[in-house]
């Protein structure tokens, strides 16, 4: 059975709000007034619990998309264009009030990868330099940085954190001893998406900065910004990326680079057009100057704004607190039911990217009967990957853990 609208309106902490509403409030309404079902249109019988890559956005987000597409069809004239850009900057400053940071130092691009490319491809280094990385970066935040280390001469470095860490101090005295006097860069993921491994990144920073002040610190936060009610200016780091289509229920390729005041001078952009100005010198403001690529989606960037609402109006810490505790409560039928975990079962380390052991070769059977039996889509990075978010119910959790218990024999 579903869990009940009651039930679910509690656990968010939202109280209805009338149906003549549009955009986010219309997509609040939803949820409060139906399910989360009705309030993101997935079908009972393919319930997204693939967070971690692609998430669904709110009907209503995705109706505003078609509105301001519609808007600029009908009237193309300059000043229509204008008003319906100008819209991105009211996300701009939302999402810097979230993240607790200035919106001068806010970046939106198309997704993480290019974000981590930017910083990758446009940070001042030198022959002989070193770039250290954790061994489970994405390869944006990876591949990205060997690319970039052949070009200057650099030299790449990676730290590895096993699975089985007992004690945060342990993750930063690994990566405290692999700073050389060479060390010029250390890029990490926050929260793995092959482990769900989720680093202590403000410790991590606070000790780095304490002894090596002069190190960029790079933070690939596809696996946080959405999830996580991410204080980036207690975090600690230089620069900081996010996609808005995976846990921040957003528009599709539209993403997210913060890069701090004291940063922003010291990396290149990639790609230099309109909004950088005449001169080489540009007159963007802050940020801005890596957000220059020419012609955009106005219309999803425009429906960024309202999905920053959306956020608000739930509050990040809402939306945290409910997504936990449904992957808390899955975690803990998983291990009731005892499968071996990838992942860490460390309150410190863990997040709601949860990862089974399971054979390649399996894999795709795996992920076949689940949906099959359970009409849940999971993901087979890492092993068998189950990323839970807000519009996960108690009953989705249950038909999850039911169809891997069916399916245990292809798990080992």
């Amino acid at each position: 059975m579903n869990i009940k609208r009651r039930s679910f309106i509690q656990a968010i902490g939202v109280a209805p709000i009338a149906n003549s509403l549009i955009g986010y409030k219309k997509a609040i309404a939803d949820i409060s007034n139906y399910s989360p079902e009705e309030a993101f249109r997935f079908s009972d019988n393919k319930v997204p619990m693939n967070a971690a890559n692609l998430c669904p956005m709110p009907k209503a987000i995705s109706q505003s998309i078609a509105t301001y597409n519609d808007d600029l069809d009908f009237d193309m004239s300059g000043a229509n264009r204008t008003r319906i850009m100008a819209i991105k900057e009211k996300a701009r400053k939302g999402i810097a009030k979230q993240l607790n940071i200035s919106s001068t130092e806010v970046a939106i691009t198309r997704n993480t990868s290019e974000a981590n490319n930017i910083v990758a491809q446009g940070i001042e280094l030198e022959a002989g330099d070193e770039i250290l990385l954790w061994d489970q970066n994405h390869p944006s935040n990876n591949v990205s940085w060997s690319v970039r280390a052949k070009r200057s001469d650099c030299i790449v470095k990676h730290f590895n954190i096993p699975v089985k860490t007992n004690h945060i101090e342990n993750v930063v005295d690994i990566i405290l001893k692999n700073i050389t006097n060479k060390t010029k860069v250390i890029s990490f993921t926050h929260i793995s998406n092959i482990t769900g491994f989720k680093l202590p990144a403000k410790e991590i920073c606070a000790a780095i900065k304490t002894k090596y002040n002069h190190i960029h610190i790079h933070i690939d936060g596809a696996q946080t910004w959405g999830i996580i009610n991410a204080d980036l200016n207690e975090m600690g780091c230089d620069s900081f990326s996010g996609s808005a289509h995976k846990w921040y229920m957003g528009p599709r390729e539209v993403g997210l680079l913060v890069v701090r005041e004291s940063s922003i001078n010291k990396i290149w952009p990639g790609i230099v057009s309109i909004g950088w100005g005449n001169k080489e010198d540009t007159s963007a403001e802050g940020a801005k100057k890596f957000e220059a690529f020419g012609q955009r989606d106005d219309a999803a960037l425009a429906a960024l704004s309202e999905t920053v609402q959306f956020h608000a109006s739930l509050t990040p810490q809402k939306i945290e607190n409910n997504a936990r505790d449904i992957a808390d409560h899955i975690r803990s039928a998983l291990i009731e039911i005892d499968v071996d975990f990838v992942s860490s079962h460390n309150p410190s380390f863990t997040s709601n990217v949860i990862i089974l052991k399971a054979p390649r070769k399996n894999r795709k059977e795996l992920l076949s009967n689940i949906l099959q039996e359970g009409g849940i889509i999971l993901a087979g990075t890492g092993g068998l990957r189950l990323t839970p978010h807000i519009y996960n119910t108690i009953d989705h959790a249950e038909r999850v853990v039911k169809a891997i218990n069916n399916s245990r024999n292809l798990l080992g």
